[in-house]
């Protein structure tokens, strides 16, 4: 893998009429990278992920469908076909790629994407999912709506199929918003981090996740549709509703809990005042901000002298952007995709005895046993034989030899289950 490869490349949907659902890009160069068609109308707002740097999934603006491309091909995966029980409003990717996470109205989904089992339905927003966000260690997830709340759930306990009601409830619930929550970022560190938010009510707020306490609120004079943090947390971009965009040096706000940014002067100028910046999106380095707004204009600029870089014009509003750094020889179209989506999505909820039917295989071998252990094996493969060579001899002997037999590998089968049983534990641990 040449290093002259390896660019961050921008995943851009827009809303349109034409066959291109989604493509890809180098922003630098305005290059266009790849074009993923089929999809209808276009993406929805915040319907945007990557799977493995392998697929690209995004969710049909208009009908109730995700669409699946390898990141390699135009065309969608023919094998598999994503329906889902609405539209999607909302959906996010676990950082471990085993969950799929879907805002239906004001339902949340969610599904184990290996198997295709929707595993839980959480019914706690009052109007329409706007943005799912997971931690970055794919404990938790944060879920934000039209009816201005922010809801933090622990996926361990939402997955659950235990029937106590409190598995079904969010870890915080903040309700500080007036209106339509747009967007949220939650910053690195699982449940130590920083959680950032956006509203329609002109306002973006800071939570400490580890104890969900309200760290900062910050006033802006225009209603806020996006959102972008640096990695050192210590600079907040904000898309307004008014096609502006506005920077926050965190580490200079006084320590109040409320701040008014009123500094107009201070913000990136490209967009029409008419459009909305739906999405920002920020280079690996910091130094380079991407935002996208519903005149169809994809804006590249450098932060720190706020001077617009490039233009790349799109012929419907834009709705999503992604950066990922990547090895461009994965769009070469010679390149095999493993196949990673086996089963459809189900569209209702197993009943929990369904979960007796899930086989777990475990492979015991004596590499990863101890001493004690491998000898049961032993036991198992010599007893065995014992009955093979046996076999064939058909006095009463022999018989009640083969009886005493099975007995023995009866309570050597038991040993061994118990033994793989604690293997498993202990690798999960």
């Amino acid at each position: 893998m040449s290093k002259n490869n390896i660019l961050e490349v921008l995943f851009v949907s827009d809303t349109n009429d034409h066959q291109v659902t989604c493509s890809a890009w180098d922003y630098r160069t305005g290059t266009n990278l790849m074009n993923y068609k089929g999809g209808g109308s276009g993406a929805g707002s915040r319907t945007l992920c990557l799977y493995h740097s392998q697929y690209v999934l995004a969710a049909n603006i208009s009908k109730p469908l995700l669409h699946v491309w390898p990141i390699n091909a135009q065309e969608q995966l023919t094998a598999v076909r994503f329906v889902v029980p609405g539209n999607v409003t909302a959906l996010a990717l676990s950082p471990d790629d085993c969950y799929l996470v879907a805002g239906i109205q004001e339902v949340i989904y969610i599904w184990h994407k290996a198997t295709g089992r929707m595993k839980s339905i959480l019914t706690k927003h009052y109007q329409t999912v706007t943005c799912i966000r997971f931690t970055d260690d794919s404990s938790h997830f944060a879920s934000g709506g039209k009816d201005g709340a922010v809801l933090v759930w622990n996926l361990t306990r939402a997955v659950s199929r235990s029937l106590d009601n409190e598995n079904t409830q969010p870890l915080y619930s903040f309700n500080d918003h007036g209106l339509p929550v747009t967007d949220i970022h939650i910053g690195a560190g699982g449940m130590r981090s920083y959680m950032y938010t956006v509203s329609l009510d002109r306002s973006s707020k800071i939570y400490d996740l580890s104890d969900g306490s309200l760290l900062l609120n910050v006033v802006f004079n225009e209603g806020l549709q996006s959102l972008a943090v640096n990695g050192l947390e210590t600079q907040v971009f904000v898309g307004s509703n008014a096609g502006s965009i506005f920077q926050v040096h965190t580490d200079s706000i006084p320590r109040v809990k409320e701040y008014h940014k009123e500094e107009q002067d201070k913000t990136f100028s490209g967009h029409a005042t008419t459009s909305t910046v739906n999405c920002l999106a920020l280079s690996l380095d910091g130094q380079t901000l991407v935002s996208g707004a519903s005149d169809g204009q994809i804006l590249v600029w450098n932060i720190p002298s706020r001077q617009l870089l490039k233009t790349l014009a799109h012929k419907g509003a834009i709705t999503n952007l992604y950066l990922k750094l990547m090895d461009t020889m994965i769009f070469n179209s010679e390149h095999k995709q493993p196949l990673e989506f086996r089963a459809n999505l189900k569209r209702m909820m197993d009943p929990v005895e369904a979960d007796e039917d899930e086989v777990i295989e475990i492979l015991v071998t004596e590499n990863n046993l101890e001493n004690d252990e491998s000898r049961y094996i032993s036991d198992v493969k010599n007893s065995g034989s014992k009955v093979y060579d046996s076999s064939c001899s058909t006095n009463q002997n022999e018989l009640e030899s083969l009886r005493k037999e099975v007995r023995h590998l009866h309570s050597v089968n038991k040993k061994l289950f118990e033994i793989s049983a604690n293997q498993l534990l202990r690798n999960h641990k």
